[in-house]
C-alpha cells in the first residue's frame, strides 16, 4: 500500500492543473503569433497593392495615398502587425479594405455556416467509420473485412471536388432530393437547414471514414489478440460488451488524436467544398479575401484556424484520462 506522502494532496493537484493550463494557454498564444505573422508577411510579398485593387485602376495619386494613410499601408510590416495584433486581442480585427465593414461582423455571419458543417461532418464521420471500424477488426480476415477495406479505400482515392460534383448531379439534379446549393441556417428551417448541409458533409466525410476505419481496425484488432480480452471471452461475456465495453475504450487513442487534429482542418477543407455548393462560409469568403488582397480579413481566420487547432488538440489531451486510468494515474 503506497504511504502518505507518495500520494499527492489536493493543493499539488490543483497546482499541477493550473501549470498545465497556463502552459497550454502559453502555447495558445504562441501558435497563434507565429501563423498570423507568417501569414502577414507572405500576404505583404504578393505583388499589388489593396487600394488599388480597391479603388481601381483609375484612382489618382491623392486617393490611393489616402487610402494608404488610413489602413497603416505605410508603415513598418512590424508595426503594422503589432497593432494589429493589439487590435485582435482586444476583440476588434480591423475593417476591410474593400468593403470598410468590420471583419468581426463579416466572420459573425460566415462562421456559423462554417461550423454547422464541420460538425455535421465529424458527427457524420464517427457514426460510419465506428461500426464499420469494429466489424472489420470482429470480422479480421474475412470477406466483411475486406469489403470494408476495399470500399473505404475507393473513397479515399476520389478527390472532394470529384465526389462533390457526382453528389450534386445525382441527388440535387437528377432525384432532387436535396438543394443544389445556398445555405438556410437552423433557426429558419431546422429540415432545410440539414439538407443544405448533407451533401457538403457527405462530400467531407468521405476522405476521413477512410482513414478512421483503417486505424480504428488496427488498434482494435491488436487489442482482441491481448490477454485480457482473451480472459474476458472466455468468462462467457457476450461479444457486444466485450468490443465496446473492454475493446473500444482502449482502442480509440489514435482515432481521437486524429479527430481533433481533423477538426481544425476541416476549416481549410471546407473551401472548396463551400464553393461546389454554394455555402455562404468562412472558406467562400477567405477565397475572395485572397484575391481581393483583403490582409485584415485572411489574417484574422488564419487567427481562428490556429486557435481551433490548439484549442480541440487541448480538448483531446484531457479526453485522455477519461479514456484510460494509466494516463490519469501518471
Amino acid at each position: 500500500m503506497p504511504s502518505s506522502s507518495t500520494i499527492p494532496s489536493s493543493s499539488a493537484k490543483a497546482s499541477f492543473l493550473a501549470r498545465h493550463i497556463g502552459r497550454r494557454l502559453l502555447w495558445l498564444v504562441a501558435v497563434v503569433v507565429i501563423v498570423t505573422f507568417i501569414t502577414y508577411w507572405l500576404l505583404n510579398l504578393v505583388p499589388g497593392d489593396p487600394c488599388q485593387v480597391t479603388l481601381g485602376a483609375g484612382a489618382t495619386e491623392e486617393l490611393l495615398a489616402e487610402c494608404r494613410d488610413n489602413n497603416n499601408l505605410g508603415d513598418n510590416l512590424f508595426v503594422r502587425y503589432a497593432s494589429w495584433l493589439g487590435d485582435a486581442l482586444t476583440g476588434y480585427f480591423g475593417e476591410s479594405y474593400i468593403n470598410r465593414i468590420d471583419v468581426s461582423t463579416s466572420l459573425a455571419q460566415k462562421l456559423p455556416a462554417t461550423m454547422w458543417l464541420v460538425f455535421y461532418t465529424m458527427l457524420l464521420t464517427l457514426l460510419v467509420s465506428i461500426p464499420l471500424g469494429i466489424l472489420a477488426a470482429y470480422r479480421r480476415g474475412s470477406w466483411l473485412d475486406s469489403l470494408i477495406s476495399s470500399t473505404s479505400f475507393g473513397l479515399l482515392s476520389i478527390p472532394a471536388y470529384v465526389l462533390g460534383v457526382i453528389l450534386a448531379l445525382l441527388f440535387s439534379v437528377r432525384f432532387n432530393w436535396f438543394p443544389l446549393g445556398g445555405y438556410i441556417g437552423p433557426t429558419e428551417n431546422v429540415l432545410e437547414h440539414w439538407k443544405s448541409l448533407f451533401l457538403p458533409a457527405v462530400t467531407l466525410a468521405a476522405g476521413a471514414v477512410p482513414i478512421y476505419v483503417r486505424l480504428l481496425r488496427d488498434d482494435m484488432s491488436q487489442n482482441l489478440e491481448e490477454d485480457y480480452a482473451a480472459f474476458v471471452k472466455a468468462k462467457g461475456m457476450p461479444t457486444r460488451r466485450l468490443l465496446f465495453r473492454h475493446v473500444l475504450r482502449p482502442s480509440s487513442f489514435t482515432l481521437i488524436t486524429i479527430a481533433g487534429i481533423n477538426a481544425a482542418q476541416l476549416i481549410n477543407s471546407t473551401i472548396i467544398v463551400e464553393f461546389l455548393f454554394d455555402v455562404d462560409g468562412i472558406g467562400s469568403f477567405l477565397i475572395a479575401s485572397v484575391f481581393a488582397q483583403d490582409y485584415l480579413v485572411v489574417q484574422s481566420v488564419c487567427a481562428i484556424i490556429a486557435t481551433a487547432f490548439v484549442l480541440l488538440n487541448t480538448l483531446v489531451d484531457t479526453v485522455y484520462p477519461a479514456l484510460d486510468p494509466r494516463v490519469r494515474a501518471r
